[in-house]
């Protein structure tokens, strides 16, 4: 009998286990995953603090530019709240760009014309998880926009004829091409298990530095819902940085140096060649 009272007492004073515990008067209940946004706020600001419809991170936080440098691949990747298709757009830091246009002249090539635009970005590269024109095909995509598009928004220095400006404009879209800033393909976001995905960023050898802006969208019948922003340094590093640095800094004892070592180079290679 002393011990069933004992056993008894324990019980009452133990916690229980599958207690309720009731949310404070006037509080908001927990959102959910996939609630729909809330009309008043912009596509880019989540509506609730819960969690988030898109996720994205990359798989380096910078771009290190070194004396060998040959260009270089990062992934992109991420998990969204399906349904939806992601767009992602890299974008280099704008700065006024020079065009120059060269003809043939007695046999000489002369630069007989040049062209100054601002607002040119450095690097433009779009990847899309379903055909690009087929998701904003409504419309409604707001904020992305493809390469002609962004560069209808390049301002032309001085006045010029109508025609001769659509060369120039065509010609900066030719170098830049070439150079491999301005990727004529669209890439492939790659979409699995139905909410995960990754995309590959190429940056090429000749990757101007600055602060590069890597913006991912989800996208809902050609509507934005959700959008992340990631700056992402691109940069030169190790003794190439130094060197840049030098140069900036002090320009002339830079030029110099260059020159006598210029000089230091060809006579010890003359001296080579005369015993050799």
């Amino acid at each position: 009998m002393r011990r069933l009272l004992l056993l008894l007492a324990l019980l009452a004073s133990a916690p229980a286990g599958a207690q309720r515990i009731e949310p404070p008067s006037g509080s908001m209940p927990s959102p959910s995953l996939g609630a729909p946004p809330d009309a008043s706020l912009p596509p880019s600001i989540p509506s609730t603090p819960g969690m988030p419809e898109l996720i994205v991170d990359l798989s380096s936080p910078r771009v290190s530019i070194t004396s060998a440098f040959q260009g270089e691949s990062l992934l992109l990747f991420g998990m969204f709240d399906p349904p939806g298709e992601i767009v992602v757009v890299v974008q280099g830091p704008p700065a006024r760009e020079t065009v120059l246009r060269k003809e043939r002249f007695l046999g000489l090539w002369l630069n007989t014309g040049r062209q100054a635009f601002d607002d040119v970005p450095a690097y433009y590269f779009i990847a899309a998880s379903q055909p690009l024109q087929r998701l904003l095909a409504r419309g409604a995509g707001g904020e992305i926009l493809s390469l002609e598009d962004r560069l209808s928004s390049v301002r032309s220095v001085g006045e010029r004829e109508h025609q001769d400006l659509i060369r120039f404009r065509q010609g900066l879209v030719e170098v830049k091409r070439r150079e491999g800033l301005y990727p004529a393909n669209i890439g492939q976001v790659i979409v699995q298990a139905g909410r995960l995905f990754r995309a590959d960023l190429p940056f090429p050898s000749r990757l101007p530095e600055g602060v590069y802006e890597v913006r991912a969208y989800l996208l809902r019948e050609g509507r934005i819902t959700a959008a992340v922003s990631r700056p992402l340094p691109v940069g030169k590093v190790g003794f190439s940085a130094e060197l840049a640095g030098w140069a900036a800094q002090d320009g002339e004892l830079y030029g110099l140096s260059a020159i006598a070592l210029a000089l230091l180079a060809g006579w010890f290679g003359g001296a080579v060649m005369r015993r050799v």
